[in-house]
């Protein structure tokens, strides 16, 4: 942003592009300036650093996708102005693969306002990335990745992600488990945009690019030649997990509502069991008597009932019929 080192890129596109020209004048041609390509995602900054190369505004630029529209070669000379000291950048629009295999890249590239707003949801971008953000700490990397990330979740939106509710807030009626994406987005909506979750999003969305969040790493670096790429972050659900990690206080909303209900359930077979012990008889929809036995007489009345509606209208339609025979 700086304008550091732009000499430094001249250098080395004319050190790692000397070939071309020495194998020109081999074959007896006339130096010609070299030809750099300029490729990556959308709104990752090509055509903002072409501009910082050129010294000036030459290629548009703009913090939204899907500015640069077509191929452009641009010259960019030398100070010295000599020959073979040229070249030529070319800015091209961004590019994203055809097919992704992991869509959490795709996720994290709306996140980083790679891709149109009109092809992702805010607040199911903004619920993932910090849910992202909260597994790189789960991991032990939030030191190294987003090392201001909880101060100014505190400062900006009153809670800490990596603290239970109930600890931060010391309420007894509050979860005991950490903070999902979700619940996230929801509790920004009710402490700063009036319960308005689309809002929220935005806001949370545009705090991580303008990094108000402080600097942050979406991507593990391999820390050593043996690694065979970035270290792999998984996200399921709402739950961090990552080498095994399975504590409860990690455990999804939708876990969370499943063991609930289990619970419920097992608290209703033994309230059921207590009533027999005690000769208590219950309703038939309480689970009181032979409900088998209440279901069959309900079926034999509704088949009475049945059987006498067809009586009385065959009864009806048989009304005066032979009486007026030979009339």
């Amino acid at each position: 942003k700086r304008g550091q080192g732009v000499h430094a890129i001249h250098r080395a596109v004319l050190k790692a592009g000397s070939h071309v020209n020495e194998r020109r004048k081999k074959r007896g041609l006339s130096e010609r300036p070299l030809r750099v390509g300029v490729i990556g995602y959308p709104n990752v900054g090509k055509s903002a650093l072409i501009n910082r190369i050129l010294g000036r505004k030459r290629a548009r630029s703009a913090n939204t996708p899907g500015i640069t529209r077509s191929l452009q070669w641009i010259r960019v000379r030398n100070d010295k102005k000599q020959q073979g000291k040229d070249f030529e950048l070319l800015d091209s629009p961004g590019i994203i693969p055809a097919n992704l295999q992991d869509q959490s890249d795709a996720l994290l590239l709306a996140a980083c306002n790679s891709i149109g707003t009109g092809a992702y949801d805010n607040q199911g971008v903004a619920a993932y990335l910090f849910e992202w953000l909260k597994t790189l700490h789960i991991m032990g990397k939030g030191e190294i990745t987003s090392p201001q990330w909880r101060n100014k979740c505190l400062d900006r939106y009153g809670f800490d992600p990596m603290v239970p509710p109930k600890i931060l807030h010391n309420s007894p009626n509050e979860d005991e488990q950490l903070m999902t994406g979700e619940d996230m987005v929801f509790f920004v909506a009710d402490a700063t945009c009036r319960g308005d979750v689309e809002n929220a999003s935005r806001k949370m969305l545009q705090d991580f690019r303008s990094e108000r969040l402080g600097p942050i790493s979406l991507q593990l670096a391999p820390e050593s030649e043996k690694d065979e790429g970035q270290t792999g972050v998984k996200v399921q659900r709402g739950i961090a997990a990552f080498e095994g990690v399975t504590d409860e206080i990690f455990l999804s909303r939708q876990q969370r509502m499943e063991k609930e209900e289990e619970e419920m359930e097992r608290k209703g077979k033994e309230a059921m069991e207590a009533v027999k012990e005690r000769g208590l008889e219950l309703p038939p929809m309480m689970g009181g008597g032979n409900v088998e036995g209440v279901e069959e007489e309900n079926e034999e009345k509704e088949q009475k009932t049945t059987d006498k509606q067809d009586s009385s209208s065959v009864a009806t339609k048989d009304i005066g019929k032979g009486m007026f025979d030979g009339w």
